[in-house]
């Protein structure tokens, strides 16, 4: 008797795009070098099949278990009820959020930033983070694991490599992570639509 072997599943191009995210969070992060993020990322596009795009990010943490070792940390924790941060205000390279039924609502539209990578570690139950980013900012979700809920970049525009880059890490349990940016007028929002019709 012959054994059929398993026919390679081929990958799409959201597949690469996420792969490359993931490469990109890495070098930031100080996981990978320079010369090791571009071999890899020329790789990804010749990548066909699922097991070459794996073998790239085998060796890189999974959900949940990338850190940082930058020294200014914040971490916020809290039960019930809601906790809101928004205006001008420092915000550090590494950001841990506990919460247990209660919300987040982080508004960076105006904060200063520690450095150019924000990781946003999560730890949600029964909760949920609304996130607003400024213009030209950038952010990743890839990390983030999601047990019933939802996790969803609203932006219309969504810079791949953008500054800041914010990495969100951690898991949500009965919860969700939105991300949006400034909050606009309605005259401000019907410009933002003219805009980008021009550039479609």
């Amino acid at each position: 008797m012959s054994s059929l072997e398993p026919v390679p599943m081929r990958v799409s191009d959201a597949d690469r795009n996420g792969t490359l995210r993931r490469l990109h969070n890495a070098v930031a992060l100080g996981l990978l070098d320079i010369g090791e993020f571009e071999d890899r990322s020329i790789r990804v596009a010749t990548a066909r099949v699922r097991d070459e795009l794996d073998a790239l990010v085998d060796d890189l943490p999974g959900p949940g278990a990338i850190v940082t070792s930058a020294t200014d940390h914040l971490e916020l924790r809290g039960v019930l009820g809601s906790l809101e941060r928004r205006g001008e205000w420092m915000v550090p390279t590494r950001l841990t959020l506990v919460r247990r039924m209660g919300s987040v609502d982080l508004d960076l539209t105006r904060a200063r930033f520690a450095g150019p990578i924000v990781v946003i570690e999560l730890d949600l139950k029964f909760g949920s983070l609304d996130l607003r980013l400024p213009d030209g900012a950038s952010a990743s979700i890839d990390d983030v694991e999601v047990i019933v809920g939802s996790a969803r970049d609203h932006r219309i525009t969504q810079p791949p490599e953008g500054r800041p880059h914010v990495v969100l890490t951690g898991k949500v349990t009965w919860g969700s992570v939105d991300i949006r940016g400034p909050r606009r007028t309605r005259l401000g929002r019907r410009i933002a639509e003219r805009a980008l019709h021009r550039f479609n």
